[in-house]
């Protein structure tokens, strides 16, 4: 694990400076909330929440979806669903200020500071991941890591919670931070430290579970939609009583998220000993899912009934979250001329 390159600060900086523990996590919007949405940053956050009271951010990326989407009403419709997956899922607004990034005052006013400040050969280097973007040459693709920078960064962000792939960025973004500090002339940003949770989660075709790649698996669907998902999941062409190994069947790696141990070692026995099919199996899958989220599917659906509700929740975490915006940009205009 990577530590922060940046010194305690001294005593007699002004207390905006001094470095609290803040923790910040993102989630990219979906309209139809899935699998790899639950295991990972947002279990972190659910089970460190209470660690961090006023220190825990969560934001849905709206601004980063939009090198994605063409679709405006898509986007929005996929902003309140994701915010009523996480509601359902355990985020506590009382106790991690959750907002979408575009409804943050002065957020846009950072990454342009931030970008005057980025080296452009940090930018060049990889700029996207597959499947990232609809047009990999956009400018907004390219921006990437300073708009992730901007969100961590204007919070003072000193942990940020990131999936595997966006280890990457997280790097990006320490370097970002090192090279702000460097020109403003004081340490004003923590360098962020990556705490990275969960691995990929497979889809129905093995790969990494995403929905530009329509492989997904549904957290909230009826038990008889689950099951037309699943059994589209790929398996190799061993029969019903042949030996099966469960650590390369995506099935079996499904069901080791969503079932308890001791099922997922019966599971595993019965495997080995050619005792279940791939059928068979599928449907123990859809059964599992269905019983671990029936509660947090209610739950979503309570939510997508009160639209209205959910963006209270959006505004209010957004409006204290532009107050920390707006003061750390206070310090960075002061340290560049910009404050008359």
């Amino acid at each position: 694990m990577e530590t922060t390159s940046i010194v305690s600060v001294p005593q007699d900086y002004p207390v905006e400076l001094r470095y609290e523990p803040r923790v910040v996590s993102g989630f990219r919007p979906v309209i139809e909330p899935h699998l790899a949405l639950c295991f990972g940053v947002l279990q972190h956050i659910v089970c460190e929440q209470n660690r961090h009271p006023g220190g825990s951010y969560s934001l849905i990326a709206d601004w980063h979806a939009t090198t994605m989407w063409a679709s405006g009403p898509q986007l929005q419709r996929a902003t309140l669903a994701t915010a009523a997956a996480l509601l359902a899922l355990g985020i506590n607004p009382y106790k991690t200020l959750l907002f979408a990034q575009s409804h943050v005052t002065g957020l846009g006013d950072m990454a342009w500071l931030l970008s005057c400040m980025t080296p452009e050969s940090l930018l060049l280097r990889n700029p996207v991941s597959n499947g990232s973007a609809v047009n990999k040459n956009n400018i907004g693709a390219i921006l990437y890591p300073v708009l992730m920078a901007a969100d961590v960064l204007s919070l003072r962000g000193t942990k940020v919670v990131i999936p595997r792939d966006q280890v990457p960025n997280s790097r990006k973004v320490r370097q970002i931070a090192n090279s702000a500090n460097r020109i403003l002339g004081i340490p004003l940003f923590p360098v962020p430290v990556p705490v990275v949770r969960g691995g990929d989660v497979p889809g129905i075709d093995g790969l990494r579970m995403d929905i530009s790649r329509n492989n997904q698996v549904s957290l909230f669907r009826s038990l008889r939609e689950l099951r037309l998902q699943v059994r589209h999941i790929q398996t190799d062409q061993r029969g019903l009583h042949e030996p099966k190994d469960p650590n390369t069947c995506t099935v079996f790696r499904l069901y080791s998220l969503v079932a308890a141990p001791l099922e997922v070692q019966e599971m595993a026995e019965r495997y080995r000993k050619g005792q279940i099919g791939y059928e068979e199996a599928k449907n123990t899958l859809a059964l599992a899912i269905a019983s671990r989220f029936s509660r947090p599917a209610e739950i979503f659906e309570e939510w997508m009934k009160r639209p209205d509700d959910i963006r209270d929740v959006l505004r209010n975490g957004a409006e204290a979250v532009s107050t920390e915006v707006h003061a750390t940009l206070v310090l960075i205009r002061e340290r560049m001329g910009l404050a008359l």
